[in-house]
């Protein structure tokens, strides 16, 4: 993944002494934070579609994927939330992946940094796992 912005020591200090990494988030990507179970709904959609998936976080209730700097400003949708500049992800180390977990979150399936997930297919694919269960519009900020 492209540099974030975060300090790289402060990162794997934080690994080695078992605890989250803060990256701020902004800079390189932001993150659209997905309700359950609609959230998992929309990433195992675009898995069986074979879009390219960047790295998903899992945290309790909520699934988190970055995605490039303002391309979810626009976001509709029932259970879900942009994290823009100023905000920080908290990130577990990379060998962490469901079903373990470092403080309540892990990666879902080994973190691909070298792409980010279009938020269009993201978007789509949540739509449609909302849809299954009723209305999927919120409120646009």
């Amino acid at each position: 993944m492209r540099d974030s912005g975060g300090n790289v020591s402060e990162v794997f200090l934080a690994w080695e002494n078992g605890g989250l990494a803060e990256l701020p988030v902004g800079k390189a990507w932001d993150v659209v934070r997905l309700e359950q179970p609609a959230g998992w709904a929309a990433i195992r959609m675009l898995q069986k579609m074979g879009l390219p998936l960047g790295p998903v976080l899992y945290a309790h209730l909520a699934v988190e994927v970055p995605v490039p700097v303002h391309t979810a400003d626009g976001w509709d949708l029932v259970g879900s939330t942009v994290l823009g500049d100023g905000e920080t992800l908290l990130v577990p180390h990379t060998r962490v992946v469901v079903p373990s977990t470092q403080q309540g979150r892990s990666w879902i399936g080994a973190p691909n940094l070298s792409v980010l997930t279009n938020p269009d297919d993201l978007y789509g694919t949540y739509f449609a796992a909302l849809a299954k269960d009723g209305e999927p519009w919120g409120v646009r900020r």
